[in-house]
């Protein structure tokens, strides 16, 4: 099933947190003096992003321990994610982006020389559509729940041992065109702030609920900035 979705709504940017930027608590006064000093950017932030997604749901057809075979011949390669799907029989694919109005923004105060606004907003874009993006996720978990049944943590191309280059293959199955997402042969998506990947969808067993693999519990990259709590 291929769906679009309007993921937020105009106030997306609020509550961004902007003390992991700074090093500091999100109650520090110094964080206090950068939301403040960025109240007329989180209002901006607001008017610029437009934030779409696009997900397919397709049938996993078989995993070994090296790839995750799907119902239309294309495999995903990683170790990892097979050993994240091991328990699902489907899997949402999806593409995600908040539109290029704030990349012009950016542009546009980098130009002017204002590169402390310009650091900022680059900052809040990334964290918008990291936001829109669980937001979806928790829909579906939401959604799924109410069928008996669960989620996987969400997987993203270029993260853990899951090349970039198999982004080509989220391309080939979802439809990107009508939230206006391309690809360069580098696979780099534009507009920039946009995120794909993947999630499984598993059953519940009875009393005994199947607790979905988490990479970064043997992962010794404790700074990694996408790590997720064990």
């Amino acid at each position: 099933m291929q769906s679009t979705a309007t993921i937020g709504t105009n106030s997306l940017c609020d509550g961004i947190d902007l003390s992991p930027l700074f090093g500091g608590k999100k109650s520090s006064r110094f964080t206090d003096f950068i939301n403040n000093k960025s109240d007329d950017l989180f209002s901006k932030c607001n008017t610029l992003v437009t934030p779409l997604l696009s997900y397919q749901i397709t049938e996993i057809d078989s995993i070994d321990n090296r790839t995750v075979y799907l119902e239309n011949g294309i495999g995903l390669k990683s170790p990892k994610l097979s050993k994240v799907m091991k328990h699902c029989d489907d899997v949402i694919c999806f593409i995600a982006t908040i539109g290029d109005g704030i990349e012009k923004e950016i542009a546009r105060l980098t130009d002017e020389g204002r590169l402390f606004n310009a650091y900022i907003l680059e900052s809040m874009g990334s964290m918008a559509v990291e936001s829109m993006v669980d937001s979806f996720c928790k829909d579906m978990e939401i959604k799924y729940t109410a069928q008996d049944k669960g989620i996987t943590l969400r997987f993203s191309p270029g993260y853990c041992d899951w090349p970039v280059a198999e982004q080509k293959k989220l391309f080939r199955i979802v439809d990107s065109g009508h939230i206006n997402v391309t690809l360069t042969d580098s696979c780099l998506m534009h507009p920039r702030k946009s995120i794909s990947g993947v999630f499984g969808i598993h059953p519940f067993d009875g009393d005994n609920p199947v607790s979905p693999y988490n990479p970064c519990c043997d992962c010794k990259k404790k700074d990694c900035m996408a790590r997720r709590v064990c």
